[in-house]
């Protein structure tokens, strides 16, 4: 996931965006770093905020704020968890699913295209620089530095 995490970045000229991403991008309620939950929740499925979290590596309350974005911004549906009342779980739209998980393809492709070209030996400083890049654009990471 980290991967996903870094080719998420750099989207601002929105660039076959869904419509409503598209608008809150335009608009600044939503930034790149809304970027990796919406990606987990179209490739990897729904998911409560505690599991989405966990997913991402952030902390419970950053994720929370992450979707209340989304939620604001109509990209995602908060329903209740049949097994248990107590919890919600957030899903992408289905007709937005379909367009996000093609952008992480693309994405992902790029970091494979790479990988690809690079000599064995280099490979593994590549994925650790993406790993590392990934750690400190992380909204956490730049929230504990203010």
């Amino acid at each position: 996931m980290q991967q996903l995490a870094v080719v998420g970045r750099g989207l601002r000229g929105g660039r076959s965006l869904p419509p409503a991403l598209a608008q809150a991008f335009r608009d600044g309620s939503l930034g790149p770093r809304h970027m990796q939950p919406l990606f987990s929740l179209a490739m990897r499925g729904p998911a409560s905020v505690g599991e989405l979290a966990s997913r991402l590596g952030l902390a419970p309350a950053t994720a929370s704020l992450l979707v209340n974005d989304l939620d604001r911004a109509g990209l995602v549906i908060r329903s209740e968890d049949r097994r248990d009342r107590r919890r919600t779980i957030v899903s992408v739209p289905e007709e937005q699913r379909r367009q996000l998980q093609r952008m992480a393809r693309e994405r992902l492709s790029l970091v494979r295209r790479t990988l690809d070209r690079l000599e064995p030996e280099a490979r593994p400083h590549f994925l650790l620089g993406l790993r590392i890049l990934a750690e400190e654009s992380a909204p956490a990471a730049t929230e504990g530095r203010r």
